[in-house]
């Protein structure tokens, strides 16, 4: 088990790395379409992590082979897409508020599909968490329109798909190591991301002739290299070395982090944003304590 130092260690930087994705993707939007931001995205993470984990492709057998793909889908490929979807035209702050549903759906496809255990608390947890996830996007409001609303589905699809991937990673990939997780999850989607940037979109074009374009692939670089390539290998050995609902919980604090690149960029922090944050760490806090054994087991996928 790894120590308390190291545990939270990994799980602040993760937060902070997290938290200001969103912006980055905010970033990236201004030369680029949604598709190439994800797809470039899933290319540079690709790159970095061949350069310090290719020993790690022997590990590959065909068996963990569909359990890869998975990961490479639902954790990487198509959130990678659906998040700077969303930011195209919900703030990039109330996105990264959005991903703090991650710790629910972890408990509940976990519950469902992988036989796990939960405890009374961490259903409390992950509904003191929501509340305050709730009341941070406020969907309630007037001044929201239909199709703010609307592109408010699409990260929580993604989170979905997050819970997808962090449970079988738990469950069906905790034999093999961080790094091969990581690296054999990119390859499974990198060829395709590829070919989609270079023959479906105009990316080439835009490198040529838009002002903004290099500065934007910068910050896209940011979001694969460090955002992407390093967190998810941390992110791996987290879920590893403790357990899936714990290293979901990262995501109830990266609403915190976009919350302050969203006062950054001009956005008014108010009383119900202080609310919000009070409820997810309490929440983050419910959720990893251990005080009472599982009150419901659900059933296992073979």
């Amino acid at each position: 088990m790894p120590s308390a130092l190291e545990k939270w260690g990994i799980f602040t930087f993760l937060a902070i790395v997290w938290g200001s994705s969103f912006i980055l993707m905010k970033r990236g939007l201004l030369a680029f379409d949604f598709v190439q931001v994800g797809l470039l995205r899933m290319l540079f993470a690709t790159a970095l992590t061949l350069l310090f984990a290719f020993p790690t492709i022997k590990a590959f057998r065909w068996r963990d082979a569909k359990f890869l793909l998975t990961v490479g889908l639902f954790g990487n490929g198509l959130p990678y897409l659906l998040f700077p979807l969303a930011v195209t035209k919900v703030d990039s702050s109330v996105v990264g508020i959005l991903n703090s549903l991650v710790p629910l759906f972890t408990v509940l496809v976990g519950i469902t599909f992988f036989g796990a255990g939960a405890r009374r608390n961490q259903f409390i947890g992950v509904a003191i968490g929501l509340l305050g996830a709730a009341g941070l996007v406020a969907p309630w409001n007037a001044s929201l329109s239909q199709e703010e609303i609307l592109y408010t589905l699409f990260p929580v699809l993604a989170t979905i798909q997050y819970a997808v991937s962090i449970n079988v990673i738990g469950q069906k990939l905790s034999h093999l190591s961080s790094n091969a997780i990581t690296l054999l999850s990119f390859l499974s989607v990198s060829l395709p991301a590829f070919i989609g940037l270079f023959v479906f979109t105009d990316f080439v074009e835009i490198m040529q002739s838009h002002p903004l374009a290099w500065s934007s692939l910068g910050y896209i670089s940011l979001l694969g290299f460090i955002g992407t390539s390093i967190a998810v290998v941390l992110f791996n050995r987290l879920i590893k070395r403790t357990s899936p609902v714990f290293a979901s919980s990262i995501t109830y604090c990266v609403p915190i982090v976009a919350m302050l690149w969203g006062v950054i960029d001009g956005e008014t922090l108010g009383a119900r944003h202080l609310f919000g944050v009070l409820c997810i760490l309490i929440g983050v806090y419910l959720v990893n304590a251990k005080r009472e054994r599982p009150i419901w087991r659900g059933f296992r996928v073979r």
